[in-house]
């Protein structure tokens, strides 16, 4: 399975980091917004469009974060998390329970779900400067 997720960053250097609902898969952990590949579309098209979906908010992608794979005990996924930040829309809750923007120094205060581990690490080891604004 392949599926995408954005680092969004905004204009005071605070990541956009969504909870997952209640019910769900790995209900109540916070992840980056993002989604599954469908058919015939990029990973670009899947993250914009999962932000768009999960969001409604038009994003514009800078590049790739960091690829990554993890196995859980039934699939293994491989991951795009992209470079992004918003350039139309207001931030709606459509498929999660919480949103927020946070600056890294937080985000060991959120539990995350597995697979998101390796990011968050590169993000607390200061591997996220260069997402600034343009």
């Amino acid at each position: 399975m392949t599926v995408t997720a954005a680092i969004i960053v905004n204009d005071n250097n605070e990541l956009l980091i969504c909870r997952r609902a209640d019910g769900s898969s790995m209900g109540g952990l916070w992840e980056f917004p993002g989604g599954k590949l469908e058919p015939s579309e990029t990973l670009e098209e899947c993250i914009v469009r999962e932000c768009k979906e999960e969001l409604s908010v038009d994003i514009s992608v800078i590049g790739i974060f960091k690829k990554t794979q993890y196995r859980y005990p039934d699939k293994l996924i491989d991951f795009t998390f992209f470079n992004a930040y918003i350039v139309n829309g207001c931030i709606c809750m459509n498929v999660h329970k919480e949103i927020k923007w946070i600056p890294v120094s937080e985000i060991r205060n959120y539990e995350f779900c597995p697979a998101d581990a390796e990011i968050l690490d590169m993000l607390v080891g200061g591997c996220y400067g260069y997402m600034s604004i343009p």
